[in-house]
């Protein structure tokens, strides 16, 4: 009696200290928040709210970038941002625009001042980034949106006068300074000296992370004031001509150098001008005040063009069908996020019931900050649920990085790591994450996204680095994820993480992406489970599939997953346990040159680099149908175990399942089939699957360790698997299971709800 007592006092304790704030559009930020007298913006609310406080926001659209300045101290004292019940409440990343000029036909112009946009201008910044691939092609952040739909941008003024077709165009042109992002920069030759390289050298205000073949990773994405920093220069006898190997796609910069730090001697400068492409290096010169000789300590600091301070945006769009933008919703994206703090370190967020949308997001790498529409940006424990996440023109939510520092990518550190501002690391933290791809486990991850509709990104649903950690990622339905974009890169996915320890991804809903998901480096601990997929990547790329397992060494369990698209899995991974899937595309992959790391069993030290040589895998209670092959991998080097799957006869096996059975009369031509009320599995169900073969229920115990980290197949709590539930979280026959992700207790023709559950 006394124990309840206490939490009695302690609950009334808490909730007579935690303060509800309300925000509404008819609101004014004088008031005191109550329900009454509502505030009129979330951020006045945010600017208020202490850990334990809950912010409800009421019916309306929100015009205005949330940056919570603090969060909770805990799961159970957190920050709570939520909608009020029942009540549709947008917050936007865009502003209406009125204004509009017919120009001929369907195409229109609108004028707008560059100060309309504040300190980033969202149709002159342009994606960059490590792993993007533009093509030449100066694709911006900035969006028009119709009626809520996405314009798509053009590269030609040319264009948007021809017919408009079934897809609109937008085209910009901007007089600012060309965005943040300067120019890239490989490397410094003296004339008759001797070249020195990104590799030698140390930046300052960059990111030394351009990806170039070869593993050539050039000092990347400068900005004004960034600072190259070339120790020891081989200037020979004497010459006053420096050159420099520069690539922009934008308008570049000046480039000048000084002698030994950025105060000293200002030697000389140059102009560096649009190349062609972010990875389109050109020489540049440099013509010395004076002649050097010898070796000399020279920095270069970037200077940013000049800002015409009367500059002006002009935006040609198409509206078709004789649609007049001054009288429908048009809207274009001005905010680079919608939610996300200007700091790290902002921990237990819950985010719940909003509609989220219209960012002018960047592209979002693993070797620098990932910025998102909502992101957390190193903090931990945050709670996205219930929302609606859409139009994001990179990543919809990040659990990602906010400063540079993906360890592989450097075989040897530079001389010198300099942390990035409010980025939440020390130098110490930045040379352990280069040279071992570690972190402290307390920094970040810990998130739960749950029950979010996220669609209509340019490059992914969720991504993150490291920060997805501990995470659990489930009921979340993804799709329309980079469909229709002119760029491409490797970081392109419904779900894409690197070091993704203990995460557990299930029960989703992902389809019409480039690749449904793909766990990159470090996926170890994870677990793939109850999730639909179809409709993902395409039959050109190898790569592009329902999953993409890339150089992890495991534990990565995939079970009761219904993998529906023609590529199923690329599996360039070691210790990989396939359980109870239904698979009816191509599975490949196999071995990788490359050492990746891994770690202590459920932490983020890692044990150091090896090989990645394939293998090590169970195939175990699948039920592979309809054109699925596994005829299509490299051999790998570590053992392969198969037992208790079922093959129909236009499949491709694996000579060396001997356990399985063979179905050579029985096709059981699967297909999905969209519904008013959700997605139904159509399937013939044969009594043979079952009745032929007696299976083992799948354990901890029966599953293989993954053999580079000698690690259990185990929850992320370290409690043993027991595979004895289905695709439904129905009860499986523990004596004799059914194959595939679902328990039938029916055999012939079946019809199943298979989304929402």
């Amino acid at each position: 009696m006394k124990k309840i007592i206490i939490l009695l006092i302690s609950l009334n304790t808490f909730f007579a200290f935690a303060k509800e704030y309300h925000v509404s559009v008819k609101g004014n930020d004088n008031n005191d928040g109550s329900f009454k007298k509502p505030l009129k913006t979330i951020m006045a609310a945010a600017n208020k709210a202490m850990p334990g406080d809950i912010i409800t926001v009421h019916e309306g659209i929100y015009r205005e970038k949330i940056a919570p300045p603090r969060g909770g101290t805990s799961k159970e004292k957190c920050i709570t941002y939520q909608a009020a019940p029942g009540e549709k409440v947008v917050i936007t990343g865009s502003e209406s625009v009125k204004g509009w000029e017919k120009v001929e036909s369907d195409t229109w112009k609108l004028t707008l001042s560059n100060s309309f946009f504040g300190t980033n201008n969202p149709f002159e910044e342009q994606l960059y980034g490590s792993w993007y691939m533009g093509n030449g092609k100066p694709n911006h952040t900035g969006s028009v949106y119709l009626n809520g739909k996405r314009i798509r941008e053009t590269f030609s003024l040319y264009d948007v006068f021809k017919p408009t077709g079934d897809q609109p165009y937008f085209y910009t042109e901007a007089d600012g300074n060309g965005g943040p992002v300067l120019m890239n920069i490989e490397w410094v030759h003296p004339a008759g000296g001797k070249q020195m390289t990104y590799a030698d050298s140390s930046v300052e205000g960059g990111d030394q992370a351009v990806v170039l073949p070869g593993d050539h990773f050039p000092f990347g994405y400068l900005k004004d004031g960034s600072i190259l920093h070339f120790d020891a220069v081989d200037f020979g006898s004497g010459t006053d001509i420096l050159f420099f190997n520069a690539a922009t796609l934008a308008k570049g910069g000046t480039v000048e150098v000084h002698l030994g730090n950025p105060s000293g001697e200002l030697l000389g400068s140059s102009v560096v001008t649009n190349t062609g492409d972010w990875t389109k290096f050109s020489p540049f010169n440099i013509k010395l005040l004076r002649k050097l000789s010898g070796k000399q300590n020279i920095c270069l600091v970037i200077r940013a063009p000049k800002l015409n301070s009367d500059g002006k945006t002009t935006i040609w769009a198409q509206f078709p069908n004789g649609i007049n933008p001054n009288t429908e919703s048009v809207e274009i994206s001005v905010r680079p996020q919608v939610f996300y703090p200007e700091k790290t370190g902002i921990n237990y967020i819950t985010v719940r019931g909003f509609i989220l949308e219209n960012a002018a997001t960047n592209w979002a790498p693993p070797s620098a900050e990932q910025p998102g529409l909502i992101g957390t940006r190193w903090g931990k424990g945050w709670v996205i649920e219930n929302n609606i996440i859409r139009n994001s023109r990179c990543s919809g939510i990040s659990l990602g990085r906010s400063t540079f520092g993906h360890a592989h990518h450097y075989q040897k550190l530079p001389p010198r790591v300099y942390p990035e501002p409010n980025a939440g690391q020390t130098e110490k933290q930045l040379i352990d994450y280069f040279e071992n791809a570690s972190w402290t486990k307390d920094e970040t991850g810990f998130h739960t996204i749950r029950n979010n509709q996220i669609y209509e990104c340019g490059q992914a649903g969720i991504v993150g680095c490291s920060g997805g950690a501990f995470s659990l990622i489930e009921g979340n339905d993804i799709h329309d994820i980079c469909i229709g974009e002119i760029f491409s890169g490797w970081e392109q996915a419904g779900i894409k993480l690197h070091f993704a320890m203990d995460a557990v991804i299930r029960n989703n809903h992902i389809y019409r992406t480039i690749r449904g998901i793909w766990l990159d480096w470090g996926a170890q601990g994870v677990q793939v489970v109850g999730n639909l997929f179809h409709d993902n990547g395409s039959a050109k790329g190898m790569f592009e599939n329902d999953v993409f397992l890339e150089v992890n060494h495991g534990p990565l369990l995939m079970a009761n997953n219904i993998f529906l698209s023609e590529q199923a899995i690329y599996q360039k991974s070691q210790g990989v346990a396939n359980v109870h899937n239904l698979i009816s595309g191509t599975v490949a992959g196999g071995k990788d040159a490359r050492k990746t790391y891994y770690y202590k069993p459920h932490e983020t030290v890692s044990l150091g680099k090896t090989l990645n040589v394939g293998g090590n895998w169970s195939w175990y209670n699948n039920l592979i149908i309809n054109k699925a092959s596994f005829k299509k991998w490299d051999e790998p080097k570590l053992p392969i175990n198969y037992d208790g799957n079922v093959y129909t006869k236009e499949t491709q096996r694996d000579s060396n399942d001997t356990t399985a059975i063979f179905d050579s009369n029985f096709d059981s031509d699967v297909k999905l089939i969209h519904k008013a009320d959700g997605w139904y599995l159509s399937m013939h169900v044969s009594s043979d699957w079952v009745n032929k073969s007696k299976r083992k229920l799948v354990t901890t115990q029966v599953l293989d360790k993954a053999t580079i980290p000698n690690q259990e197949f185990t929850n992320p709590d370290g409690s043993p698997v027991k595979i004895d539930y289905d695709y439904f979280s129905h009860k499986r026959n523990v004596n004799n299971p059914f194959p595939g992700p679902i328990e039938f207790g029916n055999i012939g023709m079946q019809e199943i709800k298979v989304w929402p559950k």
